[in-house]
């Protein structure tokens, strides 16, 4: 199977060729607190308010992957940027989106407001709580998502190595007899060292969804 990265391109990655002219991604300084929230990609300049309740829904990649690559393709073609693409042409490819995301409702009910695309090694939960606490803040109500692996991959992991010691300490005491004294220790400690493993990886993407 191709790496979705590459065959996809703009499509996911930068994500110029599916609804328009993207928004910038989100750039958080210091730690953040999900993949979601660190590769997200507003597809929507309206500002919305926060929602209360958000489904959260899985559709397979083999159904999404055939939509997305269409998509791209049609962009690619165009001699138009996809700012200046007109409305009839932005709502026909967010109804291909939207079929593709299993989404029944009619296109002019429902806002695709923004997406995440990311690799991991990690093990990403979308259900986890942390997708569903930053759509709530994005003002979703629906977030769909889809994941595909990638194969094994390099990755760095700190892992401790403990070291143990031991001997005898002597000394002179400072009393009149002046005794020597001695004194047997052991002790470890431990540091965390940066090795190389083979890991699993994959591929995940969430659509934000507002249904009106």
């Amino acid at each position: 199977m191709n790496n979705p990265i590459r065959s996809l391109g703009r499509a996911i990655v930068l994500g110029a060729g599916l609804l328009g002219a993207a928004l910038a991604p989100s750039l958080l300084g210091g730690c953040t607190s999900s993949p979601w929230q660190a590769t997200y990609t507003a597809l929507s300049s309206d500002p919305l308010a926060p929602t209360t309740d958000v489904k959260i829904r899985g559709v397979s990649w083999e159904r999404l992957e055939p939509a997305l690559r269409e998509l791209d393709a049609e962009a690619a073609k165009s001699d138009t940027p996809p700012e200046e693409w007109s409305a009839d042409l932005r709502a026909q490819r967010q109804a291909t989106l939207l079929e593709a995301l299993q989404v029944p409702r009619a296109t002019g009910s429902v806002d695709i407001i923004g997406r995440s695309a990311f690799k991991s090694t990690d093990n990403v939960e979308p259900e986890d709580g942390q997708l569903a606490a930053f759509a709530r803040q994005k003002g979703a109500n629906l977030v769909v998502y889809s994941r595909t692996y990638l194969g094994k991959t390099d990755k760095i992991v700190s892992e401790p190595v403990t070291t143990y010691s031991s001997g005898r300490d002597s000394w002179w005491q400072s009393d009149a007899r002046r005794r020597r004294r001695h004194v047997d220790f052991s002790e470890t400690s431990t540091s965390w060292v940066p090795m190389k493993i083979q890991a699993d990886e994959h591929f995940f993407v969430a659509y934000f969804l507002k249904l009106k």
